[in-house]
């Protein structure tokens, strides 16, 4: 009877560790990825608009000069997702920075933000964007003329501002630029006051077909006033939502954020991960990237 009545307390402790490890990895597994890289303080320092910003370096392995990229997040601040893109960008040999523009101000994310926060970041960000490509062609591993302007969704529409061909500033011209979901309305509204499009270099933007948050058609129309569609082009990916290049975004419903609309300025949309449209946007990333930066080094 002694033996009979041990036995199950000790299944009882194997079966509580047993869930209990399962439990533990699946909370690691719902941690975001520790950021790898060397952080950095960029320095604005215009005469009347003096700042500071954080920004990851990670370097790629190899003997430069590299190309480079700089990552801009969206109004949700910096995420495991430009991590992700970061290392991917390493692996195929180029330095990336990711710029955080929200941190050494105190800010988490201005999703629900009022507007005047958004006109705020509106004229700052794009100046984050010049900070950045002017540190990057400081550094000697860095190949000057071969960087390229990354931007997700808000940070998408501050890539087509810096990337307009009026706002270009020659001794500071990025080589390409990456839009992913960019609010092209958003940045018809608040940076473009409906002047025509064109970007100075060879542009790409990546939407989901489904995304509700930042919808394709208005990028596709401000994408039409250019003729030249190999310049740049608007890919979209079948089944795919916002965050779709995210691998950590569980499918949800967003309630209550800032839509493309002037009569329903708020409301729901769905966000969710999707392993094939992240895997053809890769794809498609680095056939662009190749096709559009110089091979030689500089001299």
């Amino acid at each position: 009877m002694e033996k009979m009545t041990r036995l199950p307390t000790k299944v009882k402790l194997i079966m509580f560790l047993a869930i209990l490890v399962v439990a533990i990895a699946l909370i690691l597994l719902q941690l975001p990825e520790k950021q790898q890289g060397k952080v950095v303080l960029l320095s604005n320092t215009e005469l009347l608009d003096t700042y500071q910003l954080s920004a990851t370096l990670m370097q790629p392995n190899g003997v430069g000069p590299h190309p480079a990229a700089v990552l801009l997040h969206g109004c949700y601040g910096v995420s495991n997702k430009h991590d992700q893109w970061g290392k991917t960008l390493n692996e195929w040999g180029y330095t990336t920075l990711i710029v955080d523009s929200f941190s050494a101000l105190g800010i988490k994310d201005i999703c629900t933000a009022e507007d005047k926060i958004w006109q705020h970041f509106n004229q700052r960000r794009p100046k984050d964007a010049l900070v950045a490509l002017n540190y990057l062609q400081s550094l000697s591993e860095v190949n000057p003329n071969n960087i390229v302007l990354f931007g997700w969704s808000y940070g998408g529409a501050i890539t087509l501002k810096v990337l307009e061909q009026n706002s270009a500033i020659e001794r500071k011209s990025y080589s390409a630029g990456i839009a992913f979901y960019p609010s092209c309305w958003q940045y018809q509204q608040y940076l473009m006051s409906g002047k025509q499009y064109k970007a100075n270099v060879p542009i790409r933007i990546l939407m989901g077909e489904d995304d509700e948050w930042t919808q394709p058609i208005h990028c596709q129309q401000l994408l039409n006033n250019n003729k030249d569609k190999s310049h740049q082009q608007l890919l979209t990916f079948t089944g795919a939502y916002h965050n779709f290049d995210d691998q950590q975004q569980r499918y949800q419903l967003l309630k209550n954020v800032r839509k493309e609309s002037k009569q329903q300025p708020w409301g729901s949309v769905r966000v969710s991960y999707n392993k094939q449209a992240h895997l053809d946007a890769q794809a498609a990333v680095r056939e662009f990237l190749n096709n559009n930066l110089s091979k030689h080094k500089p001299e």
